[in-house]
């Protein structure tokens, strides 16, 4: 029976056992420290070590809005939305929902899926109750922070955005006061501290990571009319005004969303701390994102290093060295897709012995270089990065130098192996004007630098952050039509998962949250684990 067994295997990509797993102990293959390597690389490079998830509450639907009405960040952002109505309020027949119904309607929406199933929820009057009765436990003595009566309908909820939302004033104003309380959250929550990293090695947690991701429009269509080729007749279709098509056509019409990131090193412990659409303007995403974290530096000054990908720019680079935040990224090619190059003329080094020496030094790849010769001929050797300090100029602004070190390596002569000199990363006002930035070659923690991976790495967090979204969403297309909408759902989605993180860091640390929750009590459920 065995030579006639169907190969259950073949096709499904299975490899054979690696020799080093041949004789592995069950330990090695535990849970806890499972090892995964990156995809399609054969192991080229080492395998990163990720920790199993902790334990984390079993909430109902239910509870999910009970939670999120108990928080006192919930009452803030309702308040701002009634101090951001328009003149539009005083036209038409009188709300019967206030702004604390609308919010937890766009908060619910992540949660059920659509507004249809929000609608059908809050309809129940069983459950309506369970969930007001909720904001009176929390804050007995505030008759403001009340829901109404009656659960709020979808009509009532679109009424409500068309009136007071879909304005550019107002969703800016909305997503301003976003940002501080989540900026409130975060120190809370202890996910920045000065106290802790350097400079040369600053921490993980002081680090906010940034990535964009496309949002598709609901509808493929990107003109209100089709016309039949056979007939001529002009047919009106849905579409999406807002909508641009995707840089390759690729992918559906739609836009770009950027997000900024915070996290610990604890499950369940996230927050976005500001998220935005890219205009419809020549501008990088990754500019966008350097927009952002510039606007919450202020009220987040604990930040040290900010992380992208590939899309970040010299002149963005110089921004973020200029404020005082490291920026971690790899080097753009050039336009002819070689590698890119500076030179930084003579450094002196000081070698071991006391002596100095000047020696050119270039940039390339983000690395400095210098030529030395080695045998009998001249080659390239990169040096180690050893120290990064930052100094404040008189006007506020910031400058980044790094001491780095000639390795010690065979082939060099004695003398010069472990001589150091010290390196200005941000661009000179000269390089500037003559658009010839230094950024564009040079990085202060190169892909060569043994804490690079370390820190790039951050930067999966907001892709698993964008791709939980979109799984939120019908189709992973928006739900609605027009940018405004869209970031009000966002923003609804933001206040949910910054609700999630406070109770994980309650859960874990057993810290008092009567600050963010009143006398409300989170309920006391078994945890399980996530897989």
């Amino acid at each position: 029976m065995a030579k006639h067994r169907r190969n259950r295997t073949k096709g499904f990509g299975i490899q054979p056992i690696p020799p080093r797993l041949l004789n592995a102990k069950p330990a090695d293959f535990s849970v806890e420290h499972r090892l995964d390597g990156p995809t399609n690389t054969s192991g080229i490079h080492p395998g990163r070590q990720r920790k199993s998830k902790g334990p984390t509450p079993d909430y109902s639907i239910a509870q999910e809005i009970q939670k999120i009405v108990a928080c006192d960040a919930f009452w803030t952002l309702a308040k701002s939305l009634d101090s951001n109505e328009t003149h539009h309020s005083r036209s038409g027949r009188p709300r019967k929902c206030g702004s604390a119904d609308v919010l937890i309607f766009v908060v619910a929406i992540s949660a059920l899926g659509s507004a249809r199933a929000v609608h059908r929820f809050f309809r129940d009057p069983v459950q309506w109750k369970l969930i007001c009765d909720t904001a009176v436990t929390a804050y007995p003595d505030d008759p403001t922070r009340r829901l109404s009566p009656k659960g709020i309908t979808r009509y009532q909820f679109d009424r409500y955005r068309r009136k007071h939302v879909e304005f550019e004033h107002a969703i800016r104003e909305f997503q301003t006061q976003t940002e501080k309380s989540m900026a409130e959250i975060a120190h809370d929550t202890e996910m920045f501290d000065s106290s802790q990293g350097s400079w040369t090695e600053p921490a993980t947690q002081n680090i906010v990571v940034s990535d964009a991701t496309w949002i598709a429009s609901p509808y493929n269509s990107s003109s209100p009319t089709y016309t039949d080729p056979k007939t001529g007749e002009i047919i009106p279709v849905r579409y999406d005004p807002d909508a641009t098509p995707y840089r390759d056509n690729t992918q559906a019409n739609g836009n770009m969303l950027v997000s900024v990131i915070a996290r610990n090193s604890h499950p369940n412990e996230r927050l976005i701390l500001s998220l935005d659409y890219k205009p419809h303007t020549n501008m990088s995403d990754a500019t966008l994102a350097v927009d952002m974290t510039l606007r919450i530096f202020p009220l987040i000054p604990e930040i040290q290093g900010f992380v992208y990908d590939m899309a970040l720019y010299a002149n963005d680079y110089d921004r973020l060295l200029s404020a005082g935040i490291l920026p971690i990224s790899k080097v753009q090619r050039t336009r002819t897709g070689k590698v890119a190059m500076f030179n930084l003329n003579e450094h002196e080094f000081t070698l071991t012995n006391g002596t100095k020496k000047n020696i050119v030094v270039h940039a390339v790849d983000g690395i400095p270089r210098i030529e030395l010769l080695i045998g009998d001929e001249i080659q390239s050797v990169g040096l180690i990065r050893i120290r990064t300090s930052r100094s404040k100029n008189r006007t506020g602004t910031y400058r980044i130098y790094g001491t780095w070190q000639i390795p010690d390596f065979a082939g060099i002569s004695p003398k010069l192996r472990n001589a150091t000199t010290q390196i200005r990363h941000n661009s000179t006002d000269t390089e500037i004007a003559n658009n010839t930035p230094r950024t564009r070659a040079l990085r202060v923690i190169p892909e060569t630098d043994k804490s690079f991976d370390r820190y790039y790495g951050l930067r999966e967090d907001t892709e698993s952050m964008h791709h939980h979204l979109k799984t939120t969403m019908t189709n992973r297309r928006a739900r609605s039509v027009g940018r405004h909408r869209q970031l009000f759902e966002f923003i609804g989605y933001q206040i949910a998962l910054a609700t999630k993180t406070l109770l994980a860091w309650h859960h874990r640390t057993g810290s008092d949250i009567s600050r963010w929750f009143g006398q409300w009590k989170p309920p006391n459920h078994a945890a399980k684990n996530a897989a």
